[in-house]
């Protein structure tokens, strides 16, 4: 399979084609969200690298067939049409540079992309998930080492879903970003080049400083730089490391699940950025409850979790059978009793 890159983290332009050039020009007038586009043009480079391609002669319709065969069955239709995407903007880059005088890109089949539904946490299954890295915390209270790790990783994923983080932003989270006074947390520039100062819960608050005062008081570590430690080594946590234990403890608690494709709909399997997800859709099904004007409150919502606009926080609010009975019922408060009704001799 294709690899993987964190798609919130600029790569190093570090073309090696004879295009090379043109593709950090082209990156350079984009000016901002260059991140997929960078990830993209890899794959171009790559081949004309690796076929012996120096000239843009070559650069025809046959290219792209030839790169798309080279990925047969092993690419997604959605990942598919984001690389036509790239790969047409920089050709279109390079006919407005002069550089060339037609498309081949326009040439590149892509299939219809496949119905995602994306896996959504239950709250039984999070109390499950987090009441596991406790009980492993208090089992190995003899040994401060492992007993503080598995505090670390529940303070870490709880609050990716008590404050709807993306991992990036946790990972770089630092103590002088907390604010115990104001009980805020500071969210330095990630996705969108948006920073923010949102308030966090008292659970969240005092899962942090504990964290503190557990490390200090256990390691001599000051409260000062990275919330999120490896120790003995001292490192800052990383996204693969962490992703990799959060499957690992689902596959042990029964809870993980592998991707399916049932009548042309793909259900995702859970991952760490599901977390951010359950922040969401909990919080949506929770102001269901409380018969609050949820459209008042999606705005809201969208800031907290630092989009640029509400359409990026749409995607999150996927339609659980639980969301949907609580959509259920206050639309039955609503409208269950209707003056024409008492007069309808049928009611």
């Amino acid at each position: 399979m294709p690899r993987t890159f964190d798609m919130e983290k600029p790569p190093e332009l570090n073309y090696q084609s004879f295009l090379g050039d043109a593709m950090r020009d082209y990156l350079d007038h984009l000016g901002f969200s260059i991140v997929g586009p960078a990830y993209n043009l890899k794959h171009i480079d790559r081949f004309l690298v690796a076929n012996h391609i120096d000239g843009l002669q070559q650069c025809d319709s046959r290219l792209w067939l030839a790169l798309l065969a080279q990925y047969q069955g092993r690419l997604k239709a959605n990942t598919l049409q984001r690389w036509r995407r790239s790969f047409n903007g920089f050709y279109r880059y390079l006919i407005r540079q002069g550089l060339m005088t037609g498309n081949p890109v326009t040439a590149f089949p892509v299939p219809n992309p496949q119905h995602y539904r994306p896996y959504v946490f239950s709250t039984e299954e999070l109390r499950h998930f987090f009441g596991f890295l406790q009980q492993q915390q208090a089992a190995y209270s003899a040994h401060p080492l492992t007993s503080f790790r598995f505090r670390s990783r529940y303070v870490f994923y709880h609050l990716l879903y008590g404050c709807g983080l993306r991992v990036s932003e946790a990972i770089r989270l630092d103590t002088a970003d907390y604010s115990a006074a104001q009980r805020t947390l500071f969210i330095q520039p990630s996705k969108f080049h948006k920073d923010r100062l949102i308030p966090i819960g008292r659970r969240v608050a005092s899962n942090l400083e504990q964290l503190l005062d557990q490390r200090q008081r256990l390691f001599g570590i000051p409260p000062e730089g990275h919330f999120f430690l490896n120790l003995p080594q001292i490192r800052p946590y990383h996204r693969i490391s962490a992703s990799a234990y959060f499957r690992k403890a689902l596959r042990r608690l029964g809870i993980y699940q592998p991707e399916t494709t049932r009548q042309g709909c793909t259900q995702g399997t859970p991952h760490l950025h599901e977390l951010r997800r359950a922040f969401a859709v909990h919080r949506l099904m929770r102001w269901y409850r409380e018969q609050v004007d949820v459209d008042a409150k999606l705005p809201l919502l969208a800031t907290y979790m630092g989009h640029s606009g509400f359409a990026h926080t749409k995607t999150y609010l996927t339609l659980t059978q639980q969301l949907l009975s609580e959509a259920g019922h206050r639309f039955e408060r609503s409208f269950d009793r209707l003056d024409w009704m008492a007069r309808d001799p049928e009611f």
